[in-house]
């Protein structure tokens, strides 16, 4: 199967390396998108990529945060403000429009990302793809009896309710990891996504959290104060197809994976899913 066979009746939304910060992240929340291409107006052709783990970076996780706390002095109206093209990744892994299927897990396994942008010889935007819509199309080829114990990630790194958003998000960049379960005397109690980052800054939450403007009052803010309380989880056997189904569903990327304690055995994500289509 080819891969625009799977994205054929997509919608693709873009944005321009002069489109805002906020903007940009506006239009993310609002379309419960994790990454946007990045394209020249006049020609359409890919230069860039915005994903959720830019905006982790751009709020204290890694250098992208200086664009706020050195030129900006901290202050997040004005580095909000700048364009987008200050934080957005320049060296796109991509696709062509003639790839296989198989090609774009390979992608995902090997690259370590979760979504990316299909163009043409001339590198002029087509389409996207994502972990997501392989899971979708293939589905009904997980076998019903297949369980998830071989595809649980066992290692485990998480965050406690009161650590803060900085330095979960430094954890998130270090580790590249896109959530971190929330975990408070040994139990899951919630968990924190990239796509939450997201959420808190592309609506009105940030700017109702600042009194000066200085970015440290959003970044200084508590795990409990913002983390999903309500977590869709997994049980070691529980099957595979199930999970995955689940994942479509619900529209999300992991599930922690507990025992009849809410204690943590591992997290099973869309990534580890792709597993069985790539044996």
């Amino acid at each position: 199967m080819k891969v625009m066979k799977v994205v054929q009746n997509k919608e693709i939304i873009y944005i321009y390396p002069t489109t805002t910060i906020r903007k940009a992240l506006m239009t993310m929340n609002e379309n419960k998108y994790r990454r946007l291409p990045i394209v020249n107006p006049g020609n359409n052709k890919l230069v860039g990529i915005l994903t959720s783990m830019d905006i982790v970076d751009f709020m204290g996780g890694g250098s992208k945060y200086n664009l706020t706390r050195e030129k900006h002095n901290r202050n997040l109206y004005a580095a909000i403000n700048e364009p987008v093209r200050e934080i957005m990744e320049e060296n796109v892994i991509t696709l062509k429009e003639n790839a296989d299927l198989d090609d774009a897990i390979e992608t995902f396994l090997t690259k370590n990302v979760g979504g990316v942008p299909i163009v043409n010889d001339d590198y002029q935007l087509i389409s996207m793809i994502t972990e997501r819509d392989v899971i979708k199309v293939l589905l009904d080829k997980i076998d019903e009896n297949e369980v998830i114990d071989d595809y649980i990630t066992r290692n485990v790194i998480f965050a406690t309710p009161g650590e803060r958003l900085k330095d979960v998000a430094r954890t998130m960049v270090r580790n590249k990891f896109r959530r971190l379960p929330v975990v408070s005397e040994e139990k899951l109690v919630g968990i924190i996504t990239s796509t939450d980052f997201i959420r808190l800054l592309g609506s009105d939450w940030a700017f109702n959290h600042l009194q000066t403007g200085n970015v440290r009052e959003i970044t200084n803010v508590r795990m409990e104060e913002i983390m999903i309380r309500d977590v869709i989880t997994a049980k070691e056997g529980d099957k595979l197809k199930d999970v995955a189904k689940i994942m479509v569903t619900n529209d999300i990327g992991a599930l922690p994976v507990v025992d009849e304690n809410m204690r943590i055995k591992g997290i099973i994500t869309e990534k580890d899913v792709l597993k069985y289509f790539a044996k």
